[in-house]
């Protein structure tokens, strides 16, 4: 019976130990889902200890961020300084400026024109206005005491002075670009480069046009019939430059 009183007596005790938390001298604390306390914090200190930053990751085969390549806050894209530049249009009125110079039909200012900074600086009104018809007439004179008898050799017929300035004033009074859309093309109703300009314009100056057999082409030869090097049929049309 005391046997089985303290048997009875030692079983309460452990169970009241047990209920407490209490362990026995030499065992491990465990915790509450049955784990061994001390392997887990041991562990998690370690799991402490062992973290690292692994730092930025590369994917295989390429090449992480070079340390020695920074932005350069100076170095900037500036969209104005291009090879480029927007033209600027002058808006000053055209009384600002001063008129040096002027051509309409080749060789007018060239062979007729005696006070050529006048007419340079003149105005296709003021040729209308006949201001510069007395020069005109003077040197067409002075051209026909010089060529007259040449022309004559040749078997043309000169024109007189009245009938000179009829023929040529149509051209260069005033002294302009003629352009006439529903004409043919072609000097003087513009200039295509293969035209013999300066052969049409000594027969309308020196010629005359109503005599037989001869007509505003009748020099036409006495120049170079051809430049050295063919037009192109494409813009420019001219040949490129001898170098």
């Amino acid at each position: 019976m005391r046997r089985t009183s303290m048997m009875i007596l030692g079983l309460l005790l452990g169970s009241s130990l047990a209920a407490t938390g209490c362990v026995a001298e030499g065992e491990r604390p465990m915790a509450d889902d049955g784990m061994d306390s001390e392997d887990e914090s041991g562990t998690e200190a370690a799991d402490d200890q062992g973290e690292t930053d692994p730092g930025p990751t590369t994917t295989p085969g390429t090449t992480g961020p070079d340390p020695t390549d920074t932005d350069d806050p100076t170095d900037t894209d500036d969209p104005t300084t291009g090879d480029e530049e927007e033209f600027a249009f002058d808006e000053s009125p055209p009384e600002d400026f001063t008129q040096v110079d002027r051509m309409g039909m080749p060789a007018i200012n060239t062979a007729v024109i005696s006070d050529k900074d006048e007419y340079n600086a003149a105005s296709p009104s003021d040729d209308a206005m006949g201001t510069f018809v007395p020069q005109i007439i003077d040197n067409l004179v002075g051209l026909h005491m010089a060529l007259d008898d040449d022309l004559m050799g040749a078997g043309l017929v000169p024109c007189d002075t009245d009938t000179c300035v009829a023929q040529a004033a149509p051209l260069v009074v005033p002294d302009t670009l003629k352009i006439d859309l529903t004409g043919d093309p072609g000097f003087p109703n513009g200039r295509m480069p293969a035209d013999p300009v300066m052969d049409v314009t000594l027969a309308v100056v020196l010629l005359d046009l109503g005599a037989p057999g001869q007509n505003a082409l009748s020099l036409v030869g006495v120049n170079p019939t051809a430049n050295d090097v063919e037009f192109s049929d494409e813009f420019p049309y001219f040949a490129a430059p001898h170098r």
